[in-house]
């Protein structure tokens, strides 16, 4: 039985070793040129991807006019002779360009809640001008002074600083007193006092 050479004691060729340093290093030198460049090349891609898939995403409209929708709205506040009002409507608009003007969908006023007779006033649209607390109504205006006298209409405008109420399109009054209607009106001292004025027509209640 012949033992087996081992690896050590072969000889060693010196031709053949640095033959083979040699190929790693020259291997080792292009993988160090190599890799940056691929990784370059690699971050270029990624750039492209990007910006193609940035181009290729929609755009969101842009929004021109801005508006705040609140449901429920209320203003509320108190007229120079004390009594309160409160404005709600089922819903306000408020457009960013005239932040101070809001429009009411089904507006209703409230003067002197506090008081026995509380004048109601109701209509299809409306505009409230926060700056100058003018309440603009037009459509189907109904006011009720709370004493029994009811008001039909088809504009209105109100001071809620003072609370004069004019109106310009006709009127029709109903009440304990009589029937009125006429083309223009304005309501002055507390609604104590109605001027009508242009083909005023009445009719007494004599009973």
């Amino acid at each position: 039985m012949t033992e087996a050479a081992h690896p050590l004691n072969e000889p060693i060729d010196r031709n053949v070793a640095f033959a083979r340093w040699e190929r790693r290093r020259v291997l080792i030198r292009r993988l160090r040129l190599a890799l940056p460049a691929l990784m370059g090349v690699i971050s270029l891609g990624l750039v492209g991807w990007v910006s193609a898939s940035a181009l290729r995403t929609p755009k969101l409209p842009k929004i021109d006019d801005p508006v705040i929708v609140m449901r429920g709205a209320r203003f509320q506040g108190r007229v120079e002779d004390g009594r309160s009002y409160l404005i709600g409507a089922q819903e306000a608009k408020r457009d960013e360009r005239q932040p101070q003007l809001v429009a009411l969908n089904e507006p209703i006023m409230v003067v002197g809640a506090e008081t026995a007779t509380p004048r109601r006033i109701m209509a299809r649209q409306g505009t409230y001008d926060e700056k100058t607390r003018l309440l603009r109504l037009n459509g189907d205006v109904r006011i009720d002074d709370g004493a029994g006298n009811r008001v039909a209409t088809n504009d209105t405008t109100i001071d809620t600083r003072t609370g004069l109420a004019v109106g310009q399109q006709g009127i029709a009054a109903d009440g304990p007193v009589g029937q009125v209607q006429a083309d223009s009106y304005s309501v002055e001292d507390k609604g104590d006092r109605i001027k009508f004025r242009g083909r005023v027509r009445t009719r007494v209640n004599t009973e």
